[in-house]
């Protein structure tokens, strides 16, 4: 387990090196970004065409496209977690019924009396 010195006013445990999730993320983060400003700089070189840039055609398109099918696997995604989590609930909620009513008919049907020992 590692040990943080939370400092004086606690903040010196945002900004150590030791432990912390940064050193990784900027593996996986700087590449990405390195090759977006590469290719932003290639497609705007003829930045003086404006809407004539023909590197560009069909992007808009592909976009939607994109946006829509991860829009609608998010969704298709999400309906399925919430109808197994409420499936799951109602099942928790049978169960601890059914162990309550076990339970209960445990403590009705024991007893030490014995005028009602015939009974049980």
């Amino acid at each position: 387990m590692i040990d943080y010195d939370p400092g004086t006013w606690g903040m010196t445990v945002l900004f150590q090196y030791r432990g912390s999730v940064w050193p990784k993320a900027v593996v996986w983060a700087v590449p990405p970004t390195i090759v977006a400003l590469l290719l932003h700089t290639y497609w705007h070189d003829d930045a003086g065409k404006g809407s004539e840039n023909s590197q560009m055609e069909g992007v808009d398109a592909m976009w939607s496209g994109y946006t829509f099918v991860l829009g609608f696997l998010i969704v298709f995604r999400n309906n399925q977690a919430y109808s197994r989590f409420w499936e799951g609930a109602t099942l928790i909620h049978q169960i601890r019924g059914e162990w309550f009513n076990a339970t209960s008919n445990l403590f009705a049907w024991c007893t030490e009396d014995d005028t009602k020992k015939s009974e049980v």
